[in-house]
């Protein structure tokens, strides 16, 4: 290879990468191009096959997406569950009062016992006065009782009252006196739920 030049006089690529003689170098190394693969005639037509892996998967997640769908639909029409989430995802007035019955009312007896629990939420009210009255079929009053509560902010406050029945009783009323709040439970019916109640 000796006196083997190119038009400008530099040294053959082999030579300069110190491959003289059949002597490897440390340089760069010509390497040839790279070829394209192609795949068989009967290949190139089909698109991508997914594997068993992937339509199990898929139909999984399809699965778990419709009951998710049907669930949310049968909990959307529960009145009462409809509510709550309502009221969980509506923006309340930034103070309130909650009153609500912390389990029905029952009968001990000839005593009603009537658990209640009020949370305050930023009134910046002291004290209020809870009137818990049982009415007859009729609607007369059997008994009343007023129980005067100190609110803590945020904080449920329960209150148990207990009344004699002094005669028939189908009927449980809750108010806060000068308050709009009210609770209404009868006796012997099936629950209603309406939000207007």
């Amino acid at each position: 290879m000796s006196g083997a030049h190119g038009e400008d006089g530099s040294e053959p690529a082999a030579e300069r990468d110190g491959e003289r003689d059949g002597e490897r170098g440390t340089g760069p190394v010509a390497r040839p191009a790279r070829t394209a693969r192609t795949r068989p005639a009967a290949a190139r037509g089909r698109g991508r096959r997914r594997g068993p892996g992937v339509s199990r998967r898929l139909t999984a997640g399809l699965l778990a997406a419709s009951a998710a769908v049907f669930l949310g639909g049968v909990v959307w029409s529960v009145p009462s569950t409809r509510n709550v989430l309502l009221e969980s995802f509506t923006r309340q007035g930034s103070s309130f009062t909650e009153l609500y019955f912390t389990a029905e009312p029952t009968f001990d007896g000839a005593t009603v016992i009537v658990p209640v629990s009020l949370t305050d939420h930023g009134t910046g009210v002291s004290s209020y006065r809870m009137e818990v009255t049982l009415e007859s079929p009729s609607g007369g009053a059997v008994a009343t009782t007023t129980v005067d509560l100190a609110p803590r902010d945020g904080t449920p406050v329960p209150v148990v009252a207990r009344l004699q029945a002094t005669a028939e009783v189908s009927r449980v009323r809750v108010a806060l006196v000068g308050r709009p709040q009210t609770l209404h439970f009868t006796f012997g019916q099936p629950k209603i739920d309406d939000p207007k109640g």
